[in-house]
Order: C-alpha cells, then sequence, then structure tokens
C-alpha cells in the first residue's frame, strides 16, 4: 500500500472513478490512469513463456499492450469456470423439481401420502431461491420468472391432495393434468433458460491503463459506471483485503449497492512489464 495515499482528499476529488466488476466484486481505478474502455479483442497474441495471468499482446491503434487477465490476477475463477459450476448448480436445481414431480405423481396414482415439501418455500428448490443472490441484473431478472409458476405448482399440488381427501376426483384429476403439463413445464424452461443465458451475462471489457511510461489493458467481467466514491467509514467489510498490494481503500457509490475496493494503479501497471510479473 502507498504510505503516501491521501483517502481522504483523493476520493473526494472532482475527478471521477472508473467502477468495474470481477467475481461479483466491485472495484475501482482512478479515472486519470484510464486511457480507453473496449469491448475484449478478437485478436490476441499469445505470450508463450509469460504467466498465466496474461492473455497475451493487444495491438491499439499503433501502440502494443499486455491484457492482464484480471480474474487471474486475484486468483478467482474463470468466467468459464463460473459458467460451468452455475450451470451444474442450475442442474441440481431441475433435478429437485423432476424428483419432487416423480414422487407426487407418484403419490397420486397410488393414492399414497405425499410426504415431500407443498409450502414452495420449504421445498429443495425454494430453500435455494429464497437465499439465491446475483449481482447480474439479466439473472436476477430471469429467475425471477421462476416465482409464479413455481409458486402455482406448489398451490396446485395442495388443492390436489385436498380434493382427493374430500373424494373429489374428477377435480384432483383436472388439477394435477395443471401442474404436470403446465406448471411444471414452465418451471423447467425458466431453469433451462437462466442456464442458457449465464455465459452471455459477461460482457467482458478491456480497461486500458496508462501513465507516462507504461500501458497495460485489464480484462474485467464488466464496467458498471464512471462516477465519484467515498471512504466507507471504518474500513468496510473487505477491509482485510485492502491490505493487498494491489488494493488500497474501501469505498462506495451512492448508486452502486456494493462496497468498492480501490485498486492500486501504479502496483498494477507494474505488470505492464511481463518480465517482472
Amino acid at each position: 500500500m502507498n504510505e503516501n495515499y491521501t483517502p481522504a482528499a483523493e476520493e473526494r476529488a472532482d475527478l471521477p472513478w472508473l467502477i468495474f466488476t470481477l467475481n461479483e466484486q466491485a472495484y475501482a481505478v482512478n479515472s486519470k490512469y484510464v486511457n480507453g474502455i473496449e469491448m475484449r479483442p478478437d485478436t490476441v497474441t499469445a505470450l508463450p513463456d509469460a504467466p498465466d495471468i496474461y492473455c497475451g499482446l493487444v495491438e491499439r491503434r499503433g501502440e502494443v499492450y499486455p491484457l492482464l487477465n484480471m480474474r487471474k490476477t486475484f486468483h478467482f475463477p474463470s468466467v468459464d469456470d463460473e459458467s460451468e459450476a452455475f450451470g451444474k448448480m442450475i442442474d441440481q436445481r431441475k433435478n429437485d423439481h423432476i424428483r419432487w414431480i416423480e414422487n407426487f405423481e407418484n403419490c397420486y396414482r397410488k393414492k399414497e401420502k405425499f410426504t415431500l415439501a407443498v409450502d414452495p418455500h420449504k421445498c429443495a428448490f425454494g430453500k435455494w431461491y429464497d437465499q439465491f443472490s446475483k449481482s447480474t441484473h439479466t439473472i436476477t431478472f430471469h429467475i425471477k420468472k421462476i416465482e409464479e409458476p413455481h409458486k402455482l405448482l406448489h398451490e396446485t399440488a395442495a388443492a390436489i391432495i385436498n380434493a382427493m381427501n374430500r373424494g373429489e376426483d374428477q377435480k384432483a384429476e383436472v388439477l394435477f393434468k395443471k401442474l404436470k403439463n403446465e406448471y411444471y413445464p414452465r418451471v423447467i424452461a425458466v431453469l433451462d433458460e437462466v442456464k442458457a443465458v449465464y455465459r452471455s451475462t459477461y460482457r467482458e471489457t478491456v480497461v486500458v491503463l496508462s501513465d507516462e511510461k507504461q500501458m497495460l489493458g485489464l480484462l474485467v467481467d464488466e464496467v458498471l459506471a464512471v462516477d465519484k466514491v467515498e471512504p466507507v467509514i471504518g474500513g468496510g467489510s473487505m477491509n482485510l483485503l485492502s491490505q493487498s498490494r494491489f488494493f488500497k481503500r474501501v469505498v462506495q457509490n451512492d448508486k452502486i449497492n456494493l462496497e468498492i475496493l480501490i485498486v492500486d494503479e501504479e502496483e498494477l501497471l507494474k505488470l505492464s512489464d511481463v518480465n517482472r510479473a
């Protein structure tokens, strides 16, 4: 950490900060170091002998600079690895529903007592969903589509059980057909949709940093804003992370519901020399 760093003066200065995300966490670099913001280039020249934190070399407007994979630099899983893990988790939630509906149909046909949860908040999926947190707006938007059909699925199951207990078999059959042919497929369809769009939510962006001598590209998940920041009183929940040589302090922005780590641009720019990494 820079001993001459004065957070109160620097963070409250009029100069805005570029705020970006990595692995659902927010970071900021001083805009005075930002040379440009671009989409991930299609052409990156490999650096065979370089550490794996480098994607390679990029040519931009006649200048060549190394592109740093920020997830690897900060020891986060890659976007592809995270996408695969998310897909497996969604498959597990899908299997929860498959087992639930198979169990319910078996009990319904045999007129046996159904012992799994009828409350939508107490089934395996409901417990997961109620604790689900994802900062990516697109994923949140898609996963919320499941609320209505999931609620209807469980409400209909309860209504079927009540109808059967009253001997209203015809009504129970009508309800069961809606449960199996309408609500259940909608739940599965949303889960498949979420899995399909997850990878596309990462609009990987290159933030180009430079000073008078060095230039470096940072491959980040997404640029959120260019705006002012304010210190978090007491250092915030990420205070320990700020002790890393790559970070200075924890700050906040009134439009972003995340604590933000100020990145030490000078430390990162040292990595523009691949041989020093």
